[in-house]
């Protein structure tokens, strides 16, 4: 198992070992009987009982996720000099995997590691050595002058001492479409209890209604939301996060799924003494699209973000910044093997959910994207100073 890719996932795709107690109960039905029979069965056989389940000793592999966004929307939106958002979408990382059981496997470092990115004609536009032993490679940024063209083929390869070489191959889609803000409006609920940490009753939804162009089968995408705006602490005064958001309304079938590479600040409240709160990092989630499950020649998707409340670290909304990204195949089925573990992985009857990953001899995924953004400015001034109703449209 690797730390990449989350602790919980198991590479073959069962669940960590553990002891589970069968209790028989007495009972007239041959069913008992015979569930009994075939225990005493493999007991006197010599053979382990089924009450525990062990995954065979597997071989270490390197892990790679890389997702790099050609256009670097995200670092032009200026996330890179705002408090506790150095992630972008320009990263790499590389570690060994591990098996969970086997804890010391988790200070196992790479020797001897190199990788590079380079194009059909062998020219390397990426290469990277390290003589020194180092633990892993964890967000490597790809430099902002590295370009990346759409229609063309990339190559990643990166060996170690101790483990095979890994490949991947990647296709880089075209751009997405423009996307077209419809409408959008803010929404005021008050909440049935204070909040226990800041007494807040009132908190502000945001309901962004957009579209884009479908442009036709075989197309992927993924939809991230970030803000700009005014924080709860006199610290960090106008400055851009990324923000959990939920599909309100669509014509398409969609999904979330944590983008590795980018992380969010979030108040947390610690109730277990004094009632105080406290900014953490969070995974950032995307909303991932097929175009085939798109009805129509346009997506029309609603969002909506909730803010001014104890979560968010705005009180105040300056504009939204919704990107777009355009993405491959394989990263669309990757995400979505995330996202399917993460829905059964407490389900003991679930079948074994396996990573669609495109790193060859390894494990993980290697993708490169295209991306536009649209910026919807808020005037919030104007909100707070209103007499107004419960929801304030702007179309």
């Amino acid at each position: 198992m690797n730390n990449l890719l989350g602790k919980k996932i198991v590479n073959d795709g069962h669940k960590r070992s553990g002891k589970k107690n069968l209790y028989i109960r007495e009972h007239s039905n041959p069913l008992y009987l015979i569930l009994l029979f075939l225990i005493m069965l493999i007991k006197f056989t010599g053979c382990e009982a089924p009450d525990r389940f062990y995954r065979p000793d597997m071989p270490e592999k390197l892990c790679c996720i890389g997702i790099i966004d050609a256009d670097n929307t995200v670092h032009d939106s200026l996330l890179a000099f705002s408090y506790g958002l150095n992630s972008n979408l320009r990263n790499i990382s590389f570690e060994k995997s591990y098996q969970s059981e086997y804890t010391s496997e988790i200070t196992d470092s790479l020797r001897g590691f190199s990788f590079s990115i380079s194009t059909p004609e062998d020219e390397e536009i990426i290469s990277y050595g390290s003589d020194s032993v180092i633990k892993e490679l964890r967000n490597f940024k790809i430099p902002d002058g590295v370009e990346f063209h759409s229609g063309d083929i990339y190559y990643l390869k990166a060996i170690e001492d101790n483990t095979p070489e890994i490949t991947a191959k990647i296709f880089l889609p075209e751009a997405p479409p423009m996307p077209e803000l419809i409408s959008y409006s803010i929404e005021r609920t008050t909440l049935s209890e204070p909040q226990p940490c800041t007494g807040i009753t009132d908190v502000l939804t945001a309901v962004l209604n957009i579209s884009f162009t479908n442009q036709g089968r075989n197309n992927y995408y993924a939809i991230l939301l970030l803000g700009q705006g005014e924080s709860w602490s006199s610290s960090y005064w106008s400055q851009f996060s990324f923000l959990d958001f939920t599909v309100k309304e669509s014509n398409t079938q969609a999904f979330f799924s944590m983008m590795h590479g980018l992380e969010m600040d979030q108040y947390i409240c610690n109730e277990h003494t004094t009632p105080r709160i406290s900014l953490k990092e969070f995974p950032v989630y995307a909303c991932f699209i097929e175009s085939c499950r798109i009805s129509g020649d346009k997506c029309n998707i609603t969002l909506s973000t909730r803010f001014s409340d104890e979560k968010c670290v705005y009180f105040l909304i300056k504009s939204f910044r919704i990107v777009l990204l355009s993405i491959s195949e394989e990263l669309y089925n990757f995400q979505k093997s995330l996202y399917t573990y993460d829905r059964v992985s407490d389900n003991p009857f679930s079948e074994p959910v396996y990573l669609n990953g495109n790193i060859q001899g390894g494990n993980g995924v290697f993708a490169i994207c295209r991306s536009k953004e649209l910026v919807v400015d808020i005037n919030m001034e104007d909100y707070f100073f209103k007499n107004l109703n419960d929801t304030w449209h702007i179309h």
